[in-house]
């Protein structure tokens, strides 16, 4: 069975910056990974989450998959960045298109990833095969995004030339619709990372 939606949470990312095993650090007293989990659990959105070709940490990593009974994949290949996960991620899942996610995304919303997939009615119209966040500066955001099933050749084909692995470069053949930033979240607070030890002790509280 196809389905329509499914979810893809990018945990590959060696997070050295942050102290290492960056989906099991501690947030406002939840796991990093638990925030965009518990968004698509909430949804309704089967999901798959894409770890390190080698495991951080084994242990946590069957707790998570025991709490959230979703599919767990690993990277095929080491260091070759997001393309890999979002690679890995649909080839998990049978799905028609794909929102992907990063395990650091604290202030994730549901009205901000409902708002985002409405656009999916617009982008089969155009043959557009993602859809990716825009800033007024021009800046986009491909970490929270939707990708369709039809571009799957096309990454596949770029990872197997590893010339240039740019998460950019793969969106350039995709004939992308950009929405504003604006109409998922006017604070552009969705979009706020965790990458360091001083953000994830320093960042502001959830509200």
């Amino acid at each position: 069975m196809i389905i329509i939606i499914a979810g893809i949470i990018l945990s590959g990312g060696k997070g050295e910056r942050i102290g290492g095993k960056k989906p099991f650090r501690v947030f406002n007293g939840k796991y990093l990974i638990n925030y965009p989990s518990d968004i698509l659990k909430s949804l309704n959105i089967p999901f798959v989450t894409v770890f390190a070709k080698n495991s951080i940490d084994l242990q946590m990593e069957r707790e998570y998959l025991t709490n959230y009974k979703c599919i767990i994949s690993f990277d095929l290949i080491e260091d070759k960045g997001p393309l890999m996960g979002i690679l890995c991620g649909m080839r998990a899942l049978n799905a028609k298109w794909f929102v992907v996610l990063p395990c650091d995304c604290p202030y994730i919303t549901k009205d901000a990833l409902k708002k985002l997939i409405e656009n999916i009615s617009i982008a089969e119209k155009n043959n557009n095969l993602c859809i990716i966040p825009k800033h007024e500066n021009g800046y986009i955001e491909p970490l929270f995004a939707l990708y369709k099933r039809d571009a799957l050749s096309i990454l596949n084909k770029i990872i197997m030339e590893d010339k240039n692995l740019s998460i950019r470069y793969f969106i350039s053949y995709l004939n992308p619709l950009y929405i504003k930033t604006d109409e998922l979240d006017k604070t552009k607070r969705i979009f706020k990372n965790i990458n360091t030890i001083e953000e994830l002790m320093n960042n502001d509280k959830l509200i």
